[in-house]
């Protein structure tokens, strides 16, 4: 074991001599803000409730750092601290350690969320929940300070790079047909698919290919459902549970329908089930609050003193 991941090793046993069943659930409960589980009910919380181009800002920011962060992992190989001392672990983690995904998107997603909606308080907030992330990580046992440390700054760097490259990007696809958008959606994801094929990718590439096909439909067909009922409270519940309800089954229904992991087809049913997802998120949810009624109230042109 080299001098570094042996020094690592010996901060989180330094940090768990201070365990106790309080503090172990509450960084459990924490380091779930970097779990897929969260960016799956948050992103489309932001999408449906807060401000819909947010939310795709937010996805494609959150979806890249899940890609570079799994290619560099794969690449490197780092063995996580519990490969060495199984006794530091205390909650499960799969594949390797360096840099922690946990640390890196954890940061992306709440500084970006502050930076996009430009609040002073959401600095100090997310901030504060980066800090405490990537803590969770080393506490319990399954990354070292090193990773925490790179996915910060990697984290970081895409971050001060996202606004440069969506123009960029913004830019060459303005011009593009709706067939071009489509194609490009699909085949876009499925390169990045090649370029590192894993069970991981595909969940990220899939939700890039669902969210960019849903985008580009809904805002061919359905613009105004895309826009968020501010203020408008029983609209935003509605959309709420009947986005979410509807999530969970096409994500959870079809996880237990679809092959299991390890049998024949189950990485294309995999694919098929997150893309799926998000073009629910991006799509069929908005055609729905249209459908109900769940869309911001348009006001009414008065006719009064028109002849």
């Amino acid at each position: 074991m080299s001098d570094i991941l042996s020094s690592g090793i010996d901060v989180t046993l330094f940090i768990q001599q201070f365990r106790c069943p309080l503090v172990d659930g509450i960084f459990k409960i924490v380091t779930m803000l970097g779990e897929e589980e969260f960016y799956l009910l948050a992103l489309p919380l932001i999408f449906w409730c807060v401000d819909f181009h947010l939310g795709v800002r937010l996805t494609c920011l959150v979806l890249t750092s899940h890609y570079f962060n799994l290619t560099i992992k794969d690449l490197i190989q780092e063995p996580r601290p519990f490969w060495f001392r199984p006794d530091v672990k205390l909650i499960h983690a799969e594949g390797y350690s360096f840099p922690s995904n946990h640390a890196q998107t954890g940061l992306v997603f709440w500084l970006g969320l502050a930076q996009l909606m430009q609040k002073r308080h959401l600095w100090f907030t997310g901030g504060f929940l980066v800090l405490l992330i990537g803590f969770s990580r080393i506490y319990l046992g399954v990354h070292f300070v090193t990773d925490v440390l790179a996915g910060w700054i990697l984290g970081l760097m895409l971050l001060l790079s996202a606004t440069t490259v969506e123009q960029i990007v913004i830019c060459r696809l303005a011009t593009r047909s709706l067939k071009l958008h489509l194609i490009f959606a699909i085949i876009g994801p499925l390169l990045l698919l090649a370029i590192h094929p894993s069970k991981e990718v595909i969940s990220v590439t899939a939700a890039l290919s669902g969210s960019w096909i849903g985008l580009i439909v809904r805002q061919r067909y359905i613009p105004w459902a895309g826009t968020v009922p501010k203020g408008e409270w029983k609209k935003l519940f509605l959309r709420t549970l009947a986005g979410t309800l509807v999530l969970l089954v096409i994500w959870l229904g079809l996880k237990l329908a679809f092959p299991k992991e390890g049998t024949d087809y189950y990485l294309f049913f995999r694919y098929i089930r997150y893309c799926l997802s998000t073009v629910w998120i991006t799509l069929g949810a908005p055609w729905l609050f249209e459908m109900m009624n769940a869309v911001p109230a348009r006001p009414v042109r008065s006719t009064l003193g028109q002849k």
